[in-house]
């Protein structure tokens, strides 16, 4: 089958969440990756949630992992989507149309029209296919692949992951994290304000320092990924319009560059900040509620992958500001980029949809790079 055609199969599983059921498009892809001669396994996460990996060429030495998921966002009021349903796939005017068309099920597709095109040759080393649950709905059991060992150094030297970006090479990307900041006040009558503490003006001070902090994170630069970004995204203050509120969360995102991904980093600025609003004014009391970090991509430039990939595309590497399934599979001794077809900014929208024209750049660039690794 085209990846057109394997696409429109997997757009009508509906795949969506939360709550989500990958585990029938899992089994689809099974049975079609059964058929043209790979061993298989199922991998069930969760009651209805499942990863499907798959393996051609098994015990001939590492060779490459190609990776995406199948689950989707939720398709959101279907009144907005005018083309297509959500999960009944459409081809108009050069363009495929359904949730995750983009977002990755047709870059999925790409995958496996491109290795079912080579079947027919000596594999000379392993080919492996692994389409996993969780990474848009909640779960990221590409980790369970992991940590299973379905997929480990010994059968790929590196691998892509066909995150939609144009077919562009990124070999590196932002590492994720965040935090909940708690400002406490004083409960007063907003007659009164003077016997109480305002947390949601307490808190506009802590957002000024994080403006500050800011600007001492843009002096960093990554040459692909440019400056650790930190933003408040949610502020929670304040029960009723006639009462001083006396407590305000602020919920954080961070987005890591290399060399900030430490936990303790990025918390030490939280803790500076508080230290040092809490000396400037004995008024201002607040505590860090929880606090995560998780480590960026960052694969070398000359490793082999991103070598191959290049003289492939003829394109120089670029960064990017969103987290992959990449970083699980280089820090388990596979170095992986992303590569895949679409543009990330249909990803998620009413309408979603990939051209076919990128789709057969997507066939042709994986088909290429399955030659010159496994061939």
């Amino acid at each position: 089958m085209k990846a057109v055609d394997i696409a429109k199969e997997l757009i009508k599983f509906d795949t969506s969440g939360p709550p989500t059921q990958e585990q029938p498009c899992a089994e689809w892809i099974k049975a079609y990756l059964d058929d043209l001669g790979f061993e298989t396994q199922l991998q069930v996460v969760e009651p209805g949630r499942a990863n499907i990996i798959a393996k051609y060429g098994v015990g001939k030495g590492p060779g490459l992992v190609l990776s995406g998921h199948i689950d989707v966002v939720l398709a959101g009021d279907p009144e907005l989507w005018k083309i297509s349903g959500p999960f009944e796939p459409v081809v108009k005017d050069g363009f495929l149309y359904g949730r995750g068309s983009c977002d990755m099920k047709g870059p999925d597709a790409c995958m496996i029209q491109a290795a079912e095109e080579l079947l027919d040759h000596d594999f000379k080393k392993q080919l492996t296919l692994a389409f996993t649950a969780g990474e848009d709905t909640g779960g990221w059991f590409v980790d369970r692949v992991i940590s299973d060992k379905l997929v480990t150094p010994k059968d790929a030297s590196f691998g892509v992951i066909g995150e939609p970006s144009m077919m562009k090479i990124i070999p590196a990307h932002k590492g994720a994290g965040g935090a909940h900041v708690m400002i406490h006040g004083k409960a007063a009558h907003s007659s009164r304000p003077e016997l109480g503490i305002n947390a949601i003006q307490k808190s506009a001070d802590f957002l000024l320092e994080l403006r500050g902090l800011q600007k001492m994170l843009n002096q960093k630069q990554h040459p692909l990924l440019g400056p650790t970004t930190v933003e408040c995204t949610i502020i929670n203050g304040g029960f009723k319009e006639n009462i001083i509120p006396d407590q305000s969360q602020l919920a954080l995102n961070f987005r890591f560059i290399p060399g900030h991904e430490a936990p303790e980093t990025s918390k030490k600025w939280l803790i500076g900040i508080i230290k040092k609003l809490s000396e400037k004014d004995p008024d201002f009391n607040a505590e860090i509620i929880d606090h995560r970090a998780s480590i960026p991509l960052d694969v070398p430039l000359d490793s082999p992958v991103v070598k191959i990939l290049k003289d492939i595309l003829g394109s120089e590497p670029v960064g990017a500001p969103y987290y992959t399934e990449a970083v699980s599979y280089t820090k388990a001794g596979i170095p992986t980029v992303i590569c895949g077809p679409g543009s990330i900014d249909q990803a998620h929208t009413p309408d979603e949809y990939i051209s076919l024209e990128q789709m057969e750049q997507g066939v042709a660039t994986y088909k290429e790079l399955i030659k010159r690794v496994c061939l």
